[in-house]
């Protein structure tokens, strides 16, 4: 009986490993999915991204939070009208952390070029790290929460 429950917990463990590698594939891939949706600036494939209530904080605080999917589309939609246009992203890594098997957090390390924002001179990159928290809905990963943090350079004499 013994070697029968230590058999079973190692099974279970190994099967929740497996899962969670495939789980851990799939939340690395939705950062590779935003990367591609923000360069092709196809704004439905950035949304389907994103619960229907999700609570996304851009760079901007909280000047730059965006209740749910609707606003964050329109807001987004019009920065890719304006700031956007040349904006190339790149998604440099997706470090996952499980929370329970259906939640996790994910930090996604980033980069931008071609950017028309005022901190910085156009073309110049930037760099950041986004805090997403993702939720397991109906078999699919979707960001639930996000917090966007740009790195900011130094000042002169700091």
């Amino acid at each position: 009986m013994k070697y029968l429950l230590i058999s079973f917990f190692m099974a279970t463990s190994v099967l929740n490993a497996i899962g969670q590698t495939g789980d851990e594939q799939a939340i690395k891939a939705l950062g590779t999915a935003w990367q591609d949706a923000w360069n092709r600036h196809d704004m439905d494939a950035l949304t389907d991204l994103l619960a229907e209530d999700v609570d996304f904080v851009t760079v901007l605080g909280p000047r730059g939070w965006l209740k749910g999917k609707a606003i964050f589309k329109e807001a987004h939609t019009a920065m890719h009208k304006s700031l956007f246009t040349e904006s190339v992203w790149t998604t440099r890594a997706t470090h996952v952390k499980f929370i329970r098997p259906d939640l996790a957090t994910a930090r996604v390390e980033w980069e931008t070029t071609g950017d028309k924002v005022r901190h910085i001179k156009h073309g110049t990159p930037r760099f950041g790290i986004f805090t997403w928290v993702l939720e397991k809905q109906n078999g699919k990963w979707l960001i639930i929460a996000s917090q966007n943090t740009e790195i900011i350079p130094p000042l002169p004499g700091q």
